[in-house]
């Protein structure tokens, strides 16, 4: 198509999802072939190919739809009742200045919106404009005349609102579909298309701005002959090329119809193959489950623009009759996003001992992407707080932030009030009070010091206690024996002295003069004293003594 197209004088219409997944294969990619997955290998086709496309469109009008070209009518019919899916278009619409002008290096214009094949309704046309648009592009057969004009009218038709209809010429939008694979089927195809212009051309005299819609995705013959044709009328004579935003802007006809039908009259066939309600559904549940882990996130916009452009792709009309595939495709979007949410996870806790009235218990969360995560908040809740309780209440929060690739563990405070078991919710929230990730449960057992226990210890120290008082009673009693010992033996001798010479710590006392004190035998009990003599005998032999020998004991 960009190689016939480049010397036609068309409008170009862009999806600019096409434009950015082929600037992304210019670079590092992969392709996925089943459960496998390569390297791609085409950056030098896809940049041949881009480059090509800028200069086919170099000097031509440039239209862009929004991103992957939603379905405008599976929204009107199915999805304007789901939270979010009209946002999901705004969204589309508002990602095309950052797409189409940076890789094509024209501005495009974003004031048409495109429901298959032209087919409308006042629903469809409701939201078409929702997301900003003012021009609709129907079909005559969707936009019938009912005023018996002899003539086709101008494209041009006010519908209200500020909204214009862009009606294009059913026959000749249609003409180049079907097999066209063998000349005879594109040359008859060609030469009906250039019959039916020529005679729209001498249905009058009146100027009239006509425009031709053909199928989004012609096959490469069909492709051929519609450049033929286009090729051919524009070395005819009776007509002449103009730009999509001209013939929208041409004056309307005010003979002709501007009521758009209701939703009974859009046909079944292409009712058959909408997106189905819950195809919207499941994009909102993924679309809230990215809200909830974009708030976590330290940079959001590694998740949040890949993710964004893939919901768009949900909606797209590329998947009208291949339902199985549409939902292979939602499935695995949500599963991507499942994996990535996942990384961020509470560690599982076994059964926790506590012994005594309080004690500390650890929580630990594991970040497994490559970027921070934070700050969260991090609960432990007691399911039985009279059993167990959390800081002196039923739960507790801390906030908590963790490095990409590590893990960090948080204590909390807890006091039992009875022994027994109790559950224990650890859950991690986002800052806006959503819970985040699935929650750990585990059990704490408390097992408190009893009054058995307590009786044990207690008679064991009791014993220590008794022991340590027979140990001094002993002792006391043995000091009085001693004591009762010296009194007898003083009495048994002279009466001392009061002479100061009897004082052994006297210092003028005569010294090798004995006192009747320092003669007395020492007992093996006594204390050594600090004037006491030199023993001067030699120390007692241990050896057995002789016969008749006599020995002192």
């Amino acid at each position: 198509m960009v190689t016939l197209g480049k010397d036609l004088d068309v409008t170009w219409v862009v999806d600019p999802d096409l434009l950015a997944s082929v600037d992304a294969m210019t670079g590092s990619y992969r392709v996925r072939d089943g459960d496998k997955t390569t390297a791609g290998t085409q950056q030098a086709v896809a940049k041949q190919w881009l480059a090509d496309l800028q200069d086919a469109v170099a000097d031509k009008e440039v239209v862009a739809l929004p991103f992957a070209d939603p379905d405008l009518a599976s929204l009107a019919h199915n999805g304007t009742d789901v939270t979010g899916s009209l946002s999901q278009l705004k969204d589309a619409t508002d990602v095309v200045a950052n797409t189409v002008e940076p890789i094509l290096h024209v501005k495009p214009n974003t004031d048409f919106a495109w429901p298959v094949d032209g087919a409308v309704d006042r629903s469809i046309v409701k939201v078409a404009t929702s997301a900003g648009a003012d021009k609709v592009i129907a079909r005559s057969d969707s936009l019938q005349e009912t005023n018996g004009l002899p003539y086709t009218p101008s494209a041009a038709r006010p519908i209200g609102g500020g909204t214009t209809a862009v009606v294009a010429d059913a026959r000749l939008s249609t003409a180049f579909e079907g097999d066209l694979t063998n000349a005879s089927a594109s040359t008859l195809a060609v030469q009906r298309f250039l019959a039916q212009s020529l005679g729209l051309g001498l249905q009058t005299d009146k100027q009239r701005s006509v425009v031709i819609a053909p199928q989004r995705t012609p096959s490469g013959s069909q492709a051929r002959a519609m450049a033929e044709g286009l090729r051919a009328l524009q070395s005819g004579t009776w007509s002449q090329s103009q730009k999509l935003a001209a013939a929208s802007a041409a004056k309307p006809d005010p003979d002709a119809t501007t009521k758009v039908p209701g939703s009974s009259s859009y046909p079944s066939a292409l009712r058959k193959k909408e997106l189905p309600r819950s195809a919207f559904l499941e994009s909102a549940q993924t679309q809230d489950a990215l809200d909830g882990f974009k708030v976590v996130l330290s940079d959001p916009s590694r998740v949040v623009t890949p993710f964004g452009r893939a919901l768009n792709r949900e909606m797209s009309v590329s998947w009208r009759g291949r339902a199985a595939e549409a939902e292979s495709f939602r499935a695995g979007v949500k599963s991507y996003l499942d994996g990535l949410t996942g990384r961020v996870r509470l560690i599982d806790k076994s059964e926790t001992k506590l012994s005594g009235r309080s004690a500390t218990i650890p929580v630990t969360v594991q970040n497994n992407l490559v970027q921070d995560v934070g700050p969260l908040v991090l609960r432990l809740t007691s399911t039985n707080p009279t059993r167990l309780e959390i800081d002196g209440a039923r739960y507790e929060e801390q906030p908590i932030s963790v490095s990409g690739g590590h893990s960090q563990s948080v204590k909390f405070t807890t006091s039992a009030n009875a022994n027994g078991r109790a559950t224990v919710i650890a859950q991690l929230y986002t800052q806006d009070g959503r819970p985040y990730g699935d929650p750990v449960t585990f059990d704490v057992k408390v097992t408190e010091i009893t009054a058995t226990v307590m009786l044990v210890i207690g008679g064991g120290v009791l014993l220590l206690v008794l022991a340590g008082f027979r140990m001094y009673t002993q002792r006391k009693r043995a000091a009085a024996r001693a004591a009762e010992q010296g009194e007898e033996d003083d009495s048994e001798e002279p009466e001392a002295s009061e002479n100061s010479e009897n004082d052994p710590e006297n210092p003028e006392r005569p010294e090798g003069r004995l006192t009747e004190e320092s003669a007395a035998p020492a007992r093996a009990d006594d204390p050594e004293q600090p004037s006491d003599p030199t023993p001067d005998t030699a120390a007692e032999s241990t050896d057995p003594s002789g016969t008749g020998e006599r020995v002192d004991r």
